[in-house]
Order: C-alpha cells, then sequence, then structure tokens
C-alpha cells in the first residue's frame, strides 16, 4: 500500500476537485459533483477515521484557497460532515463471544436520515422571522440564481407553481440518497482492492430502529397543519424520514431474487425501472413500510 498520509491528501483533492468542478458551469460536469465524498469514504473505508480525517482537511482547504471561505464552509457542511460519520460508525465494532458484531447498517441509515431531517429543521428555525419564512426564501434564492444564469430576465417573477413546497424535502433526500450510494461504492472499491476494514452488509438483513415510526408520525402531524408554516416543514421532514423504507423495500426485493434462477437480471429490471419509470419508487417504499411490520422477508430467507 502507498504510504497512507499520501492516499489521504490526494484522495482529498479528488474530493475538492469534483466539488468545485460545478464552478465551471459545464451540465454534464455537475453529474461529477454527486460523487465528491466517494473519495473521503474510500480513504475513510480503508485507512480508518484518521485518514478521512486528514483527506478531509486538504479538501476544505483546498476549497477555501480557491473558492472562499463560504464555499469551504457548505463543502464541509454538506460533504464532510456526513463522511466523518459514516466512517466513524461504519468501523465501529465489538466483540460477542469469538465474532465481531458490526455497527448495523440499518442504525447507521437512520442517523444519516435525522441529520438530513435536521439540517431541514435548523433550516425552517432559521428563516421563521423572514418574510414567507423557508418558502419564501428559497423562492429568492432561486429567483436569483435563475437571473444570474441568464434564464430569468430582470423584473420577472418566475412561476414554481407547487413544486417549491417539496423543494427542502427533494434536496434533502438527494442528500441522504448520495451518502448512501457513494458509501456502497467506497466499500465495494475497498473490498476490490483488498483493503476494506469491514465486511460488506447484505442489504437483505437490513433492519432499522422502531424510533423512525414516532418521527414520521410527528411529521404527518405537522403536515396536516396547512400549506405554508408547520405544514411545509412536516411534508418536508416526512419525504426524508420514509427514505430509510425504500432501502427496506428493496432489501425485500432482493431477498425475493435470490429465489429467481436469474437473480442479477431480476435485480437489473427492477433497478431500470426506477430509474427509467420512477413511479416503481413508490411500490418499493409501499413494501418497505409494510415489511417493517409484517417481516416478509422471513417468509423468504
Amino acid at each position: 500500500m502507498p504510504h497512507p498520509i499520501a492516499l489521504a491528501v490526494l484522495a482529498g483533492l479528488a474530493s475538492s476537485a469534483l466539488f468545485l468542478s460545478v464552478l465551471t458551469g459545464f451540465p454534464g460536469v455537475v453529474l461529477l459533483a454527486y460523487f465528491v465524498q466517494l473519495p473521503l469514504l474510500l480513504v475513510g473505508l480503508t485507512l480508518g477515521l484518521t485518514g478521512s480525517v486528514i483527506a478531509a482537511a486538504s479538501g476544505l482547504l483546498v476549497n477555501g484557497l480557491i473558492a472562499g471561505f463560504a464555499t469551504a464552509l457548505v463543502y464541509a457542511l454538506v460533504q464532510i460532515v456526513p463522511t466523518l460519520v459514516v466512517v466513524r460508525q461504519a468501523l465501529l465494532s465489538r466483540r460477542d463471544g469469538g465474532q465481531i458484531e458490526w455497527f448495523p447498517p440499518g442504525l447507521l441509515l437512520a442517523q444519516l436520515t435525522t441529520l438530513a431531517a435536521g439540517a431541514i429543521l435548523i433550516a425552517f428555525v432559521l428563516f421563521l422571522n423572514e418574510p414567507g419564512g423557508l418558502e419564501g426564501a428559497i423562492e429568492a434564492f432561486v429567483t436569483s440564481a435563475l437571473q444570474e444564469f441568464g434564464a430569468l430576465p430582470e423584473g420577472v417573477a418566475p412561476e414554481f407553481g407547487g413544486w417549491i413546497f417539496v423543494f427542502p424535502g427533494l434536496m434533502a433526500t438527494s442528500w441522504l440518497i448520495m451518502i448512501v450510494v457513494n458509501a456502497v461504492l467506497a466499500q465495494a472499491l475497498a473490498v476490490k482492492i483488498g483493503w476494506n476494514r469491514r465486511p460488506s452488509p447484505d442489504i437483505i438483513a437490513l433492519e432499522l430502529p422502531w424510533w423512525l415510526w414516532p418521527a414520521i408520525g410527528l411529521a404527518v402531524f405537522l403536515s396536516l397543519l396547512g400549506e405554508t408554516g408547520f405544514g411545509f416543514l412536516g411534508r418536508s421532514l416526512l419525504m426524508v424520514l420514509v427514505v430509510p423504507y425504500v432501502f427496506l423495500g428493496l432489501a425485500v426485493l432482493h431477498a425475493l431474487a435470490r429465489k429467481w434462477a436469474y437473480p442479477g437480471l431480476a435485480l437489473a429490471a427492477l433497478y431500470g425501472s426506477i430509474v427509467v419509470l420512477g413511479w416503481p419508487l413508490l411500490v418499493v417504499l409501499l413494501l418497505g413500510l409494510v415489511e417493517d411490520w409484517a417481516g416478509l422477508r422471513r417468509r423468504l430467507i
């Protein structure tokens, strides 16, 4: 293995380059921003938390020098914080008899979900006394961005429609899903090169903590309080809090696919339909919600 510190620094530089690629303005380059966390996670899952911290520090320094304090702060909060949480928790273990018991991936997923939900709640509180609250701040931000990129003439009010009311939930959900995707890719790469510190968890064994249900109940209650204000907050939180149950639904389908003669083909068709059509994701979510109560996998494993 090359020198660990050198690898960590290079990973930080790669992560920073991916993050700053958005500033180039090229539409296709924006897709690279989805993998900003991948180098940081790969270093963390192979070299440990110390390696991840070194990588994060080098990436943060580059962001600060090139793009300034504000960009570096966004990089730290959006990219570094969840990465360090994933690495620290994923590498936690304890001995149970003669076997090593690793930190449960379902609990880690729930913790990341609370981070995303907490970000929405903090944003809601910060803009509580502003005109229009968080909704008004989002409208002003999007309007300013559209005008800056020349997509909207000065003085013209954009037509947002209903999408503005799901914007925070969509952003937080996308953030959460990309953390999971990057973590899975990083662990797969670590296993491929033989540097992994822990075995890869099996999605079929995914279990979620019970306390997600009271949080979902509270979000549903808030969502019934109106179109704006706390109703807006409730719907945004609900969109994020149900994400773990999408993965639980996928766990059921993975268990079912293993009963088939060609499981890889079945799973490829499943994920392809989700990407192309979109609506099958709602079916997977419903399956995950049912699974948490019915225990469908017990009949399949």
